[in-house]
């Protein structure tokens, strides 16, 4: 669902529901989204009661509303994927460089995610996973052409040249 949000007395949105949190959204924030007949502090919306669910401060960017010094509380979304086991597979056998970008950000998605920063998580999943396809797509197509490479190789018989036969 979209939401409008009024922040510091500047309407913004439509926002999507994961990013209200973002935008520094509190309990008190006022938020609207069609079919409301007024806007509504955010707390008050049983639809986002998940974001500040805890007791403690109001809310805010990143704690889902806990206290401070609280132990953290697991997000109600599910974590995206990492992308870790691959991002390593494409740098042993693939690009190494690409891989390895892929694997500093699958590791930030689990970072971001323990502590309540989902939307971080989700970009970092995003970018694990281009950088990881583009690194299997270069590995794969430099190990294509070498295998052309070869076999023109052999084809034109420089392979006896190069061999000293």
């Amino acid at each position: 669902m979209k939401y409008y949000v009024l922040i510091n007395g500047q309407q913004t949105g439509p926002v999507e529901e994961n990013q209200l949190l973002g935008m520094g959204v509190t309990r008190d924030t006022q938020v609207w989204h069609e079919g409301m007949p007024q806007w509504q502090a955010a707390g008050t919306l049983p639809e986002l009661a998940y974001l500040f669910a805890s007791t403690g401060n109001a809310g805010g960017y990143g704690g889902y509303g806990q206290a401070a010094g609280a132990a953290p509380q697991p997000p109600m979304q599910p974590m995206p994927k990492t992308w870790l086991v691959e991002s390593i597979l494409v740098t042993i056998f693939c690009c190494l460089p690409f891989g390895i970008v892929g694997i500093v950000n699958a590791a930030a998605v689990s970072s971001a995610y323990n502590t309540g920063n989902y939307m971080l998580a989700q970009e970092k999943s995003k970018a694990a996973k281009k950088w990881t396809m583009w690194g299997l797509i270069v590995g794969l197509v430099g190990i294509i052409l070498y295998v052309i490479f070869w076999i023109a190789m052999v084809g034109l018989g420089l392979m006896s040249e190069v061999a000293g036969y």
